[in-house]
This record gives structure tokens, sequence and C-alpha cells, in this order.
């Protein structure tokens, strides 16, 4: 964001208040005509009725844009992506279509386990190149913001590897899109693991996780809490030693079968 801006004439769409929204309470808008919103030293100081900047000269002090018969909306926030990864699952849209469940798709090798084979033959260009693509089509539809997952790694290599393309794309001094890294080693069982999901928990939170937060990767950690992947119980171990590492946490949970994990 440029540190002083000043757009006028603008139609404004913005929420009201600073607390969540849920149900119908998402449509109570606040539309403003002829609006000003105003940035000083980056931050947002001002969104209201126009106060006679245009006729003052008072805009000339910043770099000022005219909206007039243009509307303006806050920037939207992602907050739940995967956008470093590897290959593609197009042909499992058909399988979808025709009332294959997500569950069977993966236990027959496809889904999380597919993308899992092709990131980790992938090196840091090619991840990092694929993500910024996506970044920058978020950007076009209005995302500023996006909580970026790891997990098609499951693996510490590789793991570390999605997580340091995201820290690189945030370090760009040309980037269009804020983002916000998970660690999601715990996404799925990778299948040298098969069989041993408590043995791969002990890999994650001995190996992977203490790397992660050496090397300052991540803010949170996700947990897939759902049958046939990650137990209740496994899951609090990993919550727990997130925590315990200084880690934010997240949980997918109750997805697919309601095994009580929220």
């Amino acid at each position: 964001m440029t540190e002083n801006l000043i757009i006028f004439n603008a139609r404004v769409v913005t929420p009201v208040g600073f607390s969540a929204r849920r149900g119908r309470e998402m449509e109570e808008l606040c539309i403003i005509d002829d609006a000003t919103v105003e940035v000083t030293g980056g931050v947002i100081t001002y969104v209201g009725p126009n106060r006679g900047e245009e006729r003052d000269g008072y805009y000339q002090r910043y770099w000022h844009y005219n909206a007039r018969g243009k509307c303006l909306l806050p920037g939207f926030v992602d907050s739940h992506t995967h956008f470093v990864f590897g290959g593609e699952r197009a042909e499992e849209f058909s399988w979808r279509l025709k009332g294959e469940s997500y569950m069977s798709i993966m236990e027959r090798g496809g889904g999380i386990v597919s993308t899992v084979k092709a990131t980790r033959e992938c090196n840091f260009i090619q991840l990092r190149a694929k993500a910024e693509g996506f970044l920058k089509q978020m950007s076009t539809m209005g995302v500023t913001t996006v909580e970026g997952k790891s997990g098609y790694g499951l693996d510490k290599e590789t793991e570390l590897l999605q997580l340091r393309v995201m820290r690189s794309l945030n370090n760009d001094e040309h980037k269009r899109v804020d983002i916000v890294p998970t660690f999601l080693g715990a996404h799925a069982v990778p299948q040298e693991y098969n069989g041993r999901t408590d043995d791969y928990v002990d890999f994650i939170i001995r190996e992977v996780m203490p790397a992660v937060v050496q090397n300052r990767l991540a803010e949170f950690c996700d947990v897939f809490c759902e049958q046939g992947v990650f137990s209740i119980g496994q899951s609090r171990r990993l919550l727990t030693a997130a925590r315990e590492m200084g880690l934010a946490l997240k949980l997918h949970a109750d997805e697919i079968v309601p095994l009580g994990g929220a």
C-alpha cells in the first residue's frame, strides 16, 4: 500500500463495526456515496463522506486518485488456502461428480496423496513460480491477505520447502498479497508411514516442528483431525507440542465424520 494516499469521490461499501458477523448479519453493509478513504503512513486513517478535499487542494499533499463512478471495497481475506503445491488433480473433479467421496479418492492414492508425490518432485523455483501465479489470480479478485498451509510434503525437506516458498513470496517488495503461513505437516499420513500413524506424529514433533519454529517459517500449526487420518488423541498431542513451541493453533475438525474434534 502507498504510504500516503487519498481516494475521493468513491462509492465505498464496507462492513459495519469491528466484530465478526454471522448469518444475516453479514448483509449489514454500510454504503457511502461520494466518499473519501485516507491513508497516512501506510495506515487507513479515515473512511467517510468527502470533506472538500478536491475543492481546497487538501488531496495534493497525498498521492491521490479520483474514483468518481467507481466502487471501493475492503480487501478480501482468504483464510484457508493451499497454494504451494505441485501437480494437478483435475481428473478427480469428474470422479466427485460421479459421486465418489473425498475419502475414497484419498484411499486409492488420489487426493492429498497424489499431490504429495507431485510436490516432492518439484524444486523451489518450480513451486514458487506456480504459487506466485495463484497469488496474482487472487489479487485480481480483490484478495489482499491469504492464509497459506503447507501439508503437501509430509516429510521434513518438502514441508520446509513449501514454507520457504511462502516466506520468499511474502518478502517480495512487489508482492500483491500478504501471506500468513501455517504448518500443516499433519495433513495426512504419508505412504512410508502407512499403518504407523503414531510414529509419524512422533516424527513431526521431534524432527519437523522444531525446524519450522527455529527458522520462523510459520505462525500457526494445523492438524487434519479425521477418521482414518489423525485421531483426537493424536491431534491433541500435535497441537499441545505446537503450542509449547510457540505456534498458534488451527484445526481441521469434524469436516467429514463428526468425531468430536471441534
